[in-house]
């Protein structure tokens, strides 16, 4: 792989994207502006992973009502959903400026810091004390149930040898895209981590550059049907078109619990890979930029501070979340094989704690190894 053109490649890609993105995403903030209730003295902007939605909009409500109630302050908070990479690039750029940054997990912290660095030089944007992770959700392998049993797919690496198997034309596979999505980011690096067998913290950008790893990526992804933006849509997609359209995934947790909770029946299941899970922990990060105030400082600690109480992390768990509020014990009605996942991880939690500069070059990686 030639790294500049690659980084050529995925930068060309990302700034398209933006282009389209910008207009959406402003004409959605003044739509929420337009449709919340007027006269709020402090109003906060917090752009969040979509795959909160649910809980995030049945909570705030209640946030900003006791807000009031407890300083006489009456405060709004504009919530948008978008995508890690999208929301990320947006804020780099000056599009949106957010006080409350939420992607889907920490793993962007890193890559933020050091691209708000090079753009803008100062203080980090996302500074050690600033962040806290919210809940907690795996990335795993989402199938059909009793397909798991009949591919016997236990890890990555058994299913890109399925891929790569005469059965192989019958994967139809997908991930959301890793230049905008924190799923398909993570998906590219579990993929790394798999065909390396390093684990993440170990992980090199020569490695992206070793043929033998590149020729393994590309086998799994030859069989990819779909990169959709968003991973919510993909799983529901996934259900709605049935297993003859897409019938392997690479997603969350919480939205095997959701589609089979909608259901009313297990439909999809959880595989844990036996390399290990990486963790979203959607980290509630108070931006150190110069447009938030100190007054926005404080009620976003107040908000971070409600969304870790115990009753609002067991709301969380209606979402399929896991909570981070260790007083709050795991719902094993929601966490449960009837709902096609476990209770206990059966394997190793993986660090995200990855180089920075691996990690803006996975999208370039993908990029070579796609389709």
């Amino acid at each position: 792989m030639s790294a500049r053109r690659g980084r050529r490649a995925s930068r060309a890609l990302v700034i398209g994207i933006l282009i389209g993105l910008v207009l959406g995403i402003m004409l959605g903030y003044e739509i929420g502006r337009l449709v919340s209730p007027g006269g709020a003295e402090i109003e906060i902007l917090m752009v969040y992973g979509s795959e909160k939605q649910p809980w995030i909009e049945a909570v705030l409500p209640l946030f900003e009502r006791e807000y009031e109630e407890r300083t006489g302050v009456s405060v709004r908070v504009v919530g948008i959903p978008m995508g890690s990479g999208e929301s990320m690039y947006q804020i780099i750029l000056g599009q949106i400026k957010p006080v409350i940054w939420s992607p889907a997990c920490s793993i962007w912290i890193p890559l933020a810091n050091y691209l708000w660095a090079k753009e803008h030089g100062g203080a980090l944007l996302v500074p050690e004390g600033d962040w806290a992770p919210l809940v907690r959700s795996p990335l795993v392998i989402i199938t059909w149930d009793g397909l798991q049993a009949e591919w016997g797919i236990t890890s990555i690496r058994a299913l890109h040898d399925l891929a790569v198997s005469e059965r192989g034309h019958e994967l139809k596979f997908a991930h959301t895209d890793p230049s905008l999505s924190n799923s398909g980011l993570m998906s590219v690096l579990i993929e790394l981590v798999a065909a390396t067998e390093k684990k993440p913290e170990e992980l090199e950008v020569s490695d992206m550059a070793n043929p033998a790893v590149k020729a393994w990526i590309s086998g799994l992804e030859a069989r990819a049907v779909a990169y959709p933006s968003s991973t919510g849509w993909l799983v529901d997609k996934m259900v709605s078109s049935g297993p003859s359209k897409i019938n392997v995934v690479l997603a969350y947790e919480n939205l095997i619990i959701a589609e089979n909770m909608a259901a009313r029946k297990k439909l999809l299941v959880a595989i844990y890979p036996e390399e290990g899970v990486l963790m979203s922990d959607h980290p509630f990060c108070i931006l150190n930029a110069p447009w938030v105030s100190e007054e926005e400082r404080e009620v976003a600690l107040a908000l971070r501070a409600f969304l870790l109480r115990a009753d609002v992390q067991a709301e969380a768990m209606r979402s399929g979340f896991r909570p981070v509020n260790k007083s709050v014990s795991l719902d094993t009605n929601v966490f449960s094989p009837d709902w096609g996942v476990l209770a206990d991880i059966p394997c190793d939690i993986l660090s995200t704690e990855v180089n920075p500069m691996v990690i803006w070059m996975l999208p370039d990686l993908w990029l070579v190894c796609r389709p």
